[in-house]
């Protein structure tokens, strides 16, 4: 898409931001991933506490919203080899933990970025990165790590997130097209992390938030999941735990 056409915004430039904002979480993610008990808690804190690291792209003509990304700066500054198994829901609530105790930001962290399904195809992603890569620049930091969710491993449930990041394009690039988007901008894929999201529902609520039916126990693949979900029909328990990507980006 051509950068004339379209316009970023933040919290800051806007009192509507969440208004300009809405649906468009739930148009990108499948239900469950709407769910998760870090973000139900931690969420509102993005734009209270780092709304300069809280972006969204506008359609410059139609003036909808059509993207949005979010970030969030850490103290860590560790090894990359050392980030840990529990990926996305770790680092927002270290970031969270670490403005609450005042500890000096020392690496920026992708949250998300969520393109709407209607505006996919036309290089967005790229320039979301771009955009996130360029406020970590502007912010001093010389790190931007990303739990990434690799998108089209929701149609391999079944293989292991260790086996799906080896796989290759002809070009020798990742196959996955996030990872793949990541890596062109100069990233490195670290590792998986097996544990980077946890949900947890009764029975009634999986079937809602899939429109599938859980009348044993039992792994079942569930529509937009990266690996099955567990089903405990005698406890009244689905259990999902998303494994994402650790990726570094040396700024």
């Amino acid at each position: 898409m051509d950068p004339a056409k379209v316009a970023f915004f933040t919290p800051t430039d806007t009192p509507s931001y969440d208004e300009k904002l809405s649906g468009l979480a739930s148009s990108c993610w499948p239900e469950f991933m709407l769910h998760d008990p870090v973000a139900d808690e931690l969420w509102d804190d993005l734009n209270g506490r780092f709304p300069e690291y809280q972006f969204a792209l506008m359609d410059a003509i139609s003036g909808r919203t059509i993207a949005m990304a979010n970030s969030i700066p850490i103290h860590w500054d560790g090894d990359p080899a050392d980030l840990p198994d529990e990926g996305w829901d770790w680092v927002f609530r270290q970031g969270v933990e670490d403005h609450k105790a005042g500890r000096t930001p020392k690496t920026l962290s992708a949250i998300q970025i969520a393109i709407h399904p209607e505006a996919r195809g036309q290089g967005l992603s790229k320039l979301m990165v771009e955009h996130m890569r360029a406020i970590a620049k502007e912010k001093g930091y010389s790190r931007l790590v990303a739990p990434v969710r690799p998108n089209q491993k929701s149609q391999y449930p079944l293989v292991s997130i260790d086996d799906y990041i080896t796989w290759k394009d002809e070009a020798g690039l990742p196959f996955d097209a996030w990872l793949r988007t990541h890596v062109k901008l100069g990233a490195t894929i670290l590792h998986p992390c097996h544990k980077a999201m946890e949900i947890k529902g009764s029975v009634v609520m999986w079937e809602k938030w899939t429109g599938l039916k859980f009348a044993t126990n039992g792994l079942y693949t569930i529509p937009g999941g990266l690996v099955p979900l567990k089903m405990q029909v005698e406890l009244d328990l689905g259990l999902y735990i998303e494994p994402n990507v650790w990726t570094l980006h040396t700024l």
